[in-house]
């Protein structure tokens, strides 16, 4: 289906690395379907690939060069910028990949459907349970998946998908995203739904010529990567815990034997104090830390009393995990202190994510 009308709303971004002949031919497909502003990013391809590019400003493209490989998220964000200072709030943003995995019809779904989520970002998605897929891509993306939908709560089949759309007016928030390369796409999947800014898919094919022969992917290198942005909130929630933990047992140590010559015989008590002075103070370092470092949300007006709240529900919820796990399983207590504080470790990262530091973004 050939679309005469231009879509003068729409700008389409094309990241590129070492392309052939085939991103000619893309362009030519995408200017059929009236797509008129082509903004194309030489990501350092060097010499050899100068004729494409300048055969892309001759058939209407504008291409922005970097001197050398920067990576896709550096690229992406070249394209951001030009878009930003060029075109107006009512504009739109279609990412596309160079090396012929999105269709041009599809391309064009996804910018009309941008059209009626301007404030949200739109997510070009594969059927990975159709045939003829590259075994890596396929288990990368299913594994990633996976990790995904468990730490954020968000199931989505394609997360490394380079079909995106939104509204001009989220450039400033996209170019604030962290991420140089192919990680950048996962990063910014993470900073929406930490923002409050929804995510949809479209569905659409899927397309891998010579087996993907095209990618510049590197396996060892940004599937690290990749997982290491996928893991890094985790992780920092781990070393805050940790972190909360060295301070209370640091601290209930200190005053254990700091508070023996003011209290004398009263032991019981002498321990209690203790406890509950380390404990009040490892919990305000643990809300800092969870606040400010690992969800880093400045603005969460009312985390801390969400944040007391669910202390008391693990609280509780670990004390009677540990009793009806004795009672009724005959599972050892000590045991089933660990198993219960494990689960309820892993709940507690999805509450204070999903509830204590959630963002209260107003969706428009």
């Amino acid at each position: 289906m050939i679309i005469a009308k231009e879509k003068d709303e729409t700008i389409i971004l094309i990241p590129s690395l070492e392309p052939d002949d085939r991103l000619l031919s893309y362009v030519r497909q995408l200017q059929k379907y009236g797509f008129a502003k082509l903004v194309i990013v030489d990501d350092g391809s060097g010499e050899n690939y100068k004729h494409i590019f300048e055969n892309l400003e001759h058939n209407g493209c504008f291409v922005l060069y970097h001197e050398e490989n920067r990576g896709k998220g550096e690229a992406l964000k070249t394209g951001f910028r030009y878009i930003a200072q060029h075109y107006g709030d009512a504009h739109y943003v279609v990412t596309a990949d160079s090396d012929g995995q999105h269709a041009a019809e599809d391309v064009y779904r996804i910018a009309e459907e941008a059209k009626r989520r301007p404030n949200d970002l739109l997510l070009g998605v594969r059927d990975f349970s159709a045939g003829d897929i590259p075994p890596k891509s396929l288990f990368g993306n299913r594994m990633t998946s996976f990790i995904f939908a468990l730490l954020y709560g968000k199931k989505l089949s394609d997360t490394q998908t380079g079909l995106r759309a939104f509204g001009t007016g989220l450039l400033s928030f996209m170019l604030d995203v962290r991420g140089k390369r192919f990680e950048y796409e996962l990063q910014m999947l993470i900073s929406c739904i930490q923002s409050g800014i929804a995510i949809h898919t479209v569905p659409i094919q899927v397309i891998y010529e010579n087996g993907n022969a095209g990618t510049h992917f590197k396996a060892i290198q940004d599937s690290a990567r990749v997982m290491g942005v996928l893991f890094s909130n985790f992780f920092r929630f781990i070393s805050s815990s940790v972190a909360s933990s060295v301070v209370d047992l640091g601290i209930a140590w200190f005053l254990i034997d700091s508070l023996r010559p003011m209290m004398g015989d009263q032991h019981y008590l002498r321990i209690l104090l203790a406890t509950v002075i380390a404990r009040v103070i490892s919990i305000v370092v643990n809300y800092v830390l969870n606040r400010h470092y690992v969800f880093r949300k400045e603005d969460s007006r009312g985390s801390l009393w969400r944040y007391l709240t669910l202390c008391g529900l693990i609280i509780i919820l670990s004390s009677t995990g540990v009793y009806l796990f004795h009672t009724l399983f005959q599972v050892d207590e000590k045991a089933a202190k660990f198993v219960c504080d494990v689960l309820l470790f892993l709940l507690s990262f999805q509450l204070q994510r999903r509830w204590v530091f959630a963002a209260r973004r107003k969706q428009a």
